[in-house]
């Protein structure tokens, strides 16, 4: 028997509705985003903000159900960015 404690690997996963500008034939197929805790923790806080704002509006009408949270990676920069946004119609 291993006595090693298992610990999670991936802690989430979620769809994304739109990528803007569409990915080239060059992109790789994934790139892994390392942060540190304190930086982690301010993209924490600033979703929840998003979040919280989105989940003023009426869900019930268009605009509401349009309302959706966009993030902006600017690799060159090393920034993540969190503002509020729309879904395609």
């Amino acid at each position: 028997m291993s006595t090693e404690i298992r610990t999670k690997k991936a802690f989430g996963t979620s769809d994304v509705a739109t990528i803007r500008p569409k990915p080239g034939d060059g992109v790789p197929v994934a790139m892994n985003v390392i942060m540190s805790f304190e930086d982690a923790l301010k993209l924490h806080f600033s979703l929840g903000q998003a979040l919280a704002k989105l989940n003023s509006y009426n869900r019930s009408t268009t605009a509401g159900k349009r309302s959706a949270v966009n993030i902006c990676l600017y690799p060159k920069k090393k920034r993540i960015t969190v503002s509020e946004g729309q879904l395609p119609k």
